[in-house]
């Protein structure tokens, strides 16, 4: 079975209820690989789809056209990448608490250790995560990240990325602790799937 990590920081209920839909989303998949990443602390749903950041040229103002300025002596803007070919999302190696990958066998899921980590141990420029397409990684996958210190923050956030015959499909959702954990934000899903996937018989 996919064993979800437990840390000191982490909320048991949280994990509970993140094992559930784990379990929901390859019972209604199946899918050749699983990766389970464990983020330090919260994200949110800006890291869905995000590529990396990077600059371009300032707009130039008429006046520094007729001026002859050169376009690189002036400032440039940061901006930050969607690109249309999902990349894997560029957290900085400190923030990767754990990366753990499961293959499909005949009875079940089994943790095995698939070459190539979604996440590097070393730190390198966007430039070369927006060439990390995740559609280049597997035919039939699951990449699911998941956030850390919900025992404090009372807050967890859960991000997937799913690849199916050259499919990829890409969601967010994010729970509150309250008297229980509740759903509060879903991004690219609907919530009525979320609880169905959480609710979802093994």
């Amino acid at each position: 079975m996919i064993r979800i990590a437990d840390g000191l920081t982490d909320d048991s209920d949280f994990l509970g209820l993140l094992a559930s839909l784990v379990g929901g989303l390859v019972a209604r998949s199946n899918p050749a690989e699983v990766w389970i990443v464990h983020i330090d602390n919260w994200f949110d749903h800006k890291w869905l789809e995000f590529s990396g950041t990077g600059t371009v040229p300032s707009k130039l103002p008429r006046m520094f056209e007729t001026l002859g300025i050169p376009p690189d002596m002036l400032a440039s803007d940061k901006v930050a990448f969607y690109q249309k070919k999902v990349t894997f999302p560029p957290f900085t190696p400190n923030r990767i608490l754990g990366q753990w990958s499961y293959a499909r066998t005949v009875d079940g899921y089994a943790e095995m250790p698939l070459p190539s980590l979604p996440h590097d141990s070393e730190s390198k420029g966007s430039r070369f995560n927006i060439q990390r397409r995740i559609e280049d990684r597997a035919d039939s996958a699951y990449f699911l990240w998941y956030s850390s210190n919900t025992l404090k923050n009372g807050r967890g956030s859960i991000m997937v990325y799913e690849i199916e015959s050259e499919r990829t499909g890409c969601w967010f959702t994010a729970f509150h602790r309250h008297d229980k954990w509740e759903l509060t934000l879903t991004k690219g899903v609907s919530r009525s799937e979320i609880q169905k996937l959480i609710h979802s018989e093994p």
